[in-house]
């Protein structure tokens, strides 16, 4: 070997150790930064003697971390869909707890057999219209909670859709910025730690496939194949709030809608699922139970000409089957009955149609007005719900039906959560910084550092010798 060809050499290998060290100082520097990934360095033989830094490679497994985004994107749909359904089950209430709807019907059920005895008693003709106020609260207030959790949804909404359209016009960015470095530098090896970032977070507001082009920059689309992300072009996405629907750029993506090139996990889906299917259902389950109370007390009440209300009124008025939509919110005692009304209470007994105060001690009305009770709801088959199930038992079928979609999308989110822990957890094993292997690496990368030095060493002895020689 030539003199030239040591230097050479020997130049190369401390080039390399200066880079190989700055490799595993960063490591080590960033073992605890979200979202790093281990560097490693890749040595071949230089053309001129020695070795060189190839490239910078990043320890990523593409398969894991498809499945960490997948995995993600179902945990966020799930974790919507609880956390929506148990801001409102909370108020809703259970069976037997002396607040919810089922429970409120139960005091007014009693407060109506203790008249049917009693039918004289002023007083327990007032304890009847007061359960039935305390049961129309109960229902208004149900109504309006689930108003206030679908505006809640809407508002996620917009916030999920502002934070996706942010990251994919940054992923745009970064796209444009890795055409500025070559594959495998340290700075692109930056640019991609950024760029997964950014990925995971997209993956956990809408399912998404990634493709990867030769230098660096990816292409990301739903999973249904819309295009979110194509080189620096992008596609933002919009959401129309009257239909719930959703759109990248002219392509409609709404989660859950046959026929589309849609979304169907992240946040966004279960945003959407709960707008579309679930909140709907609640609320229709609620105006039907609403419906079924005035019809039954309408029915019952031979006191009444037609168009009259009954006991239950919609804010006063008799049942409208084109007003069906939000009765529940709209839900009152007649103001006759009605203690902030005319608290004309013996209507309770004598019909609230009745023009004077009939037999005190005929309890006909009101039993009927119990047996009405009795019929079949009919509800409406977008309820889920029976259409056998009588009045009297609606509210506790109710009850009973929304607080078991709650446990169920409550269990389905844990064990989402878990699986998607499992798989981030593999993913971080792999891509993890380990510092006993890197202090292991910085050992090897001073040994070479200093044979290299060594041979500098001893080839500047050999030329000293040399020139003095001359």
């Amino acid at each position: 070997m030539s003199l030239s060809s040591a230097l050479n050499t020997t130049a190369t290998g401390l080039a390399t150790s200066q880079t190989q060290t700055r490799i595993v100082a960063d490591n080590i520097a960033n073992a605890m930064t979200p979202g790093y990934v281990q560097r490693e360095a890749v040595i071949v033989s230089s053309i001129s003697g020695g070795a060189q830094v190839a490239e910078v490679r990043r320890d990523v497994d593409a398969s894991l971390v498809r499945m960490a985004r997948t995995e993600s994107g179902k945990m966020a749909h799930q974790q919507a869909v609880s956390e929506g359904l148990g801001n409102y089950t909370i108020y809703l209430g259970q069976p037997g707890d002396g607040l919810s709807p089922a429970d409120k019907f139960s005091e007014f059920n009693t407060a109506m057999t203790t008249l049917v005895n009693m039918p004289s008693s002023n007083g327990a003709q007032s304890a009847a219209v007061y359960a039935a106020e305390s049961l129309a609260a109960s229902i208004r207030g149900a109504s309006d909670t689930l108003a206030d959790v679908r505006a809640e949804v809407d508002m996620e909404i917009r916030y999920e859709v502002t934070d996706l359209n942010q990251a994919l016009q940054d992923l745009a960015d970064l796209n444009k910025q890795m055409r500025d470095f070559s594959n495998g530098s340290l700075e692109a090896a930056d640019l991609a730690d950024r760029r997964d970032g950014l990925l995971d977070q997209v993956a956990e507001i809408v399912g998404i496939r990634v493709t990867e082009t030769s230098d660096g920059r990816v292409n990301v689309y739903t999973t249904g194949g819309a295009a979110l992300v194509e080189g620096v072009q992008v596609q933002d996405v919009t959401y129309q709030p009257g239909d719930g629907s959703f759109f990248a750029g002219t392509t409609e993506i709404t989660p859950g809608k046959d026929g589309l090139r849609g979304v169907e996990e992240g946040s966004l889906a279960g945003f959407a699922e709960l707008k579309r299917d679930i909140l709907p259902r609640f609320q229709l389950q609620l105006d039907e139970y609403a419906r079924g109370l005035m019809q039954a007390f309408e029915g019952a009440d031979a006191s009444l000409s037609a168009g009259e209300a009954g006991l239950f009124t919609d804010n006063g008025s008799a049942f409208d089957a084109s007003e069906l939509e939000g009765l529940a919110g709209r839900l009152r005692v007649n103001d006759a009955v009605s203690h902030s009304g005319d608290s004309e209470v013996w209507r309770i007994r004598d019909g609230m149609g009745a023009t004077t105060t009939g037999d005190v001690a005929d309890a006909t009305q009101i039993q009927a007005f119990i047996d009405g009770l009795d019929n079949p709801l009919g509800a409406d088959p977008e309820t889920s719900m029976s259409a056998t199930v009588s009045v009297a038992n609606f509210a506790a079928e109710m009850v009973s039906t929304q607080s078991a979609e709650r446990a169920r999308a409550e269990s389905d989110y844990n064990a989402a959560a878990s699986a998607a822990g499992l798989v981030q957890a593999s993913r971080e094993s792999v891509e993890g910084v380990n510092i006993d292997e890197e202090l292991q690496k910085l050992m090897l990368i001073e040994q070479s550092y200093a044979a290299n030095s060594k041979m500098l060493t001893a080839v500047g002895e050999m030329l000293d010798t040399l020139l003095a020689a001359v």
